[in-house]
């Protein structure tokens, strides 16, 4: 990546946006700089915070109106690639919350309609590469609901087929948690948290309807069961590797991925064991993030209030601790512990952003583009409302 670049653009002031209609699907055209903003759920307080990021520092400043409100139990939420929308799952009712986002402040206005019906207690949320499909993860229905998006306005209407079920008759519920799309938008990959395995769709590029993968759902133990509690999963930006993080064994489950069909192979070694220097914690992985360029691996461990950092190797997928690893996640001198859930990078994989879930802040860190090592940015942590689950980024696409 270009830091050179990113540092040039981050010091003009304001960016000039092209007086044009922004949808999901349509990228606005920029000049000036690049706009970056936070958003960041909080579950127990019904709103979403709302920052510009400094490119300059990666610190984050709130912005005019934040934090702003919606429906109960906000979990994760993702943002359209054009950077016009966010979609927030409502993990206390059903359903998803839509916002217009204003591409010169940031601010928040919600989409008419919104919020959309749809599956009870969605946890995770994604979107397609295209910006045209929306999906959540919905724990209490043991389903996945598959959204269109109306590019001009941003509501949401459900997909033909949707929700999608995960298990019938007289299966073990999955209690589906975290859902990731793949580069080429063709896969859908979800984790089970209760079943101990991974979901994989086929994604109707037409329609957006799911069709579930040969052979899925897929596992790399010998014993499936709800003490593995799958819970993050990320696909590598080349499609080739999809990983998992498993908070009840405490291990990272790495699978090569088929291109052709979408199907998981464990890889050689697979799960691989999350190992901690306290001896006063045990690794509680939850949350996970991976670079733009596929070349490291961030994992946010909730017991430990760290998050461990992998090299991958971009033939096998095999990861590696780097030096340093792991990073420990700052309260701020608060009486509390991290407990961090999610955590984000920005779009140039310039910056991590940690929801301390226990301590209602938000960690950032500065990441070294050639090691990928972690750098506490000044400032941090950076206050948010009670109980921060996820934190999405929004950054313009240059012209």
């Amino acid at each position: 990546m270009n830091r050179n670049r990113l540092g040039m653009l981050a010091a003009v002031a304001m960016p000039i946006v092209a007086a044009i209609a922004v949808g999901c699907v349509t990228r606005p055209i920029v000049s000036g700089g690049i706009p970056a903003f936070a958003y960041v759920a909080n579950q127990t307080d019904n709103t979403v915070s709302a920052y510009r990021v400094a490119l300059s520092s990666g610190a984050l400043v709130p912005l005019a109106g934040s934090p702003f409100s919606t429906a109960t139990g906000p979990r994760q939420s993702v943002v359209c690639p054009s950077g016009g929308f966010l979609y927030v799952a409502n993990g206390g009712t059903n359903g998803v919350s839509g916002y217009k986002i204003d591409l010169t402040s940031g601010t928040l206005t919600p989409v008419p309609g919104s919020p959309f019906s749809g599956g009870a207690g969605p946890r995770g949320i994604a979107i397609v590469p295209s910006g045209q499909f929306v999906y959540t993860a919905n724990r209490t229905d043991n389903n996945i609901s598959g959204y269109k998006v109306n590019n001009s306005t941003g509501a949401l209407t459900q997909v033909p087929g949707s929700p999608f079920a995960l298990a019938s008759g007289d299966e073990a519920q999955p209690g589906p948690q975290q859902l990731t799309v793949d580069p080429t938008g063709k896969f859908l990959y979800v984790t089970n948290h209760l079943t101990g395995n991974i979901a994989g769709f086929t994604i109707d590029t037409t329609t957006g309807a799911l069709t579930q993968i040969s052979g899925s759902p897929f596992t790399d133990q010998e014993e499936v069961g709800i003490n593995i509690q799958p819970f993050g999963v990320v696909v590598a930006p080349s499609g080739k590797f999809v990983f998992v993080t498993n908070h009840g064994l405490s291990t990272l489950s790495v699978f090569s991925a088929d291109p052709g069909t979408g199907a998981l192979t464990k890889i050689s070694g697979s799960p691989f064991r999350i190992e901690v220097d306290d001896e006063d914690c045990s690794a509680n992985p939850y949350g996970l993030a991976i670079d733009p360029e596929g070349q490291y691996l961030y994992v946010a461990d909730n017991g430990c209030g760290t998050i461990t950092v992998y090299s991958i190797n971009a033939t096998t997928g095999a990861p590696t601790e780097i030096s340093g690893s792991p990073f420990q996640i700052s309260v701020g001198g608060q009486d509390c512990a991290a407990g961090p859930n999610d955590d984000s990078l920005d779009p140039s994989g310039s910056f991590l952003y940690v929801a301390n879930s226990s301590c209602a802040s938000v960690a950032a860190f500065t990441v070294d583009a050639v090691t990928g090592a972690l750098t506490p940015v000044a400032g941090s942590p950076f206050p948010a409302g009670n109980s921060p689950y996820g934190v999405s980024i929004s950054r313009l696409p240059l012209n």
